[in-house]
C-alpha cells in the first residue's frame, strides 16, 4: 500500500506537463507528508486535448455510492482487483488519471527506530525514482454527487507488487508510469488488455533510504522529512552476529 507521499510544488508540475490548461484551482504548494483524505492534484484529459489539473480527495468515492458514511481504505486500489471489484472497475475503464508526486513512504516491517518520545516504531523509508524530481502515479478518479450538494471529486492510487529492489521494505508499491506511456493510460479508449500491459510494464527503477520517524505524525511537514538518516544498526545475537 501507499499511505503517505510527497506532492510537488505547482511550478514543478507545470514544468513536467506543459500541456496543462487552467483547471479548477491549480495553485499548489509542496506537501511532504500527504495522508489519505487530503486534497491532492491529479491530471485528467481536458476537452481541448491538453491536461486539466484537478483538486480531488485522496480516497475514492464511486459515483454510485449511497451510504451515509464514506468508504474506508479506498485510497489504494490493487491492480489485481481493480478490473473486477465494483469500487474500482468503472474508474479503471474510463476515468484513469495521473497523480504527480516526488516519492512516497513505506515502513519496514522488521526494522525498528526510536521516535521523539523514545518509543520504538517501524523504520520509515522514502522511496523515489533517481534523477527524476517529479513522477506520475497511475490513479483512478471519480465524481460523486448527492442532491443539493456540490460534486466531490476523488481518487485512488493503483498499486502492484513491489519491485525486487524495494520488496524487502514493503511488498507493494504504487504504479509509476513513464512519460511515454502516460497518454495511453489517460486515453479512455485504450483497451482493457493494453491498460493491463501498461501496469505490468510500469517503472520499477526505484531507490529508497531511511528517514526520520517524524514522518509518522501526519501533522509534520517540510523537506527535512525526505532527507536520509543513518540506518538503524542490525539486531545482534549474543555472539555479535546479525539476528535472523
Amino acid at each position: 500500500m501507499c499511505g503517505r507521499f510527497v506532492v510537488p510544488e505547482e511550478a514543478a508540475i507545470l514544468a513536467c506537463w506543459p500541456e496543462i490548461c487552467q483547471g479548477q484551482g491549480s495553485s499548489w504548494t509542496a506537501g511532504f507528508n500527504i495522508a489519505p483524505t487530503r486534497v491532492i492534484p491529479i491530471l485528467i484529459p481536458a476537452s481541448n486535448g491538453g491536461l486539466e489539473l484537478l483538486p480531488v480527495r485522496w480516497g475514492l468515492i464511486p459515483g454510485w455510492w449511497q451510504k451515509a458514511t464514506l468508504p474506508t481504505l479506498s485510497f489504494n486500489a490493487r491492480c489485481e482487483d481493480a478490473a473486477r471489484k465494483p469500487l474500482w472497475r468503472d474508474s479503471l475503464r474510463t476515468r484513469r488519471c495521473l497523480v504527480p508526486a516526488r516519492g512516497w513512504y513505506e515502513w519496514h516491517r522488521t526494522e525498528r527506530i526510536a521516535g521523539p518520545s523514545g518509543r520504538q516504531s517501524p523504520q520509515p523509508y522514502y522511496l523515489f525514482r533517481p534523477n527524476q524530481t517529479v513522477i506520475a502515479f497511475a490513479g483512478l478518479w471519480s465524481e460523486w454527487q448527492r442532491p443539493g450538494v456540490a460534486p466531490v471529486f476523488s481518487c485512488a492510487l493503483l498499486t502492484k507488487p513491489a519491485a525486487p529492489g524495494i520488496v524487502s521494505i514493503h511488498p507493494r508499491m504504487p504504479v509509476v508510469l513513464q512519460p511515454e506511456i502516460q497518454p495511453d493510460w489517460l486515453n479512455p479508449a485504450t483497451s482493457a488488455d493494453t491498460v493491463q500491459s501498461l501496469i505490468i510494464d510500469s517503472d520499477a527503477t526505484i531507490q529508497a533510504h531511511p528517514v526520520s520517524p517524524q514522518v509518522n505524525d501526519a501533522r509534520q511537514d517540510g523537506p527535512h522529512l525526505i532527507h536520509a538518516i543513518e540506518p538503524p544498526p542490525p539486531d545482534l545475537d549474543l555472539f555479535g552476529n546479525p539476528s535472523p
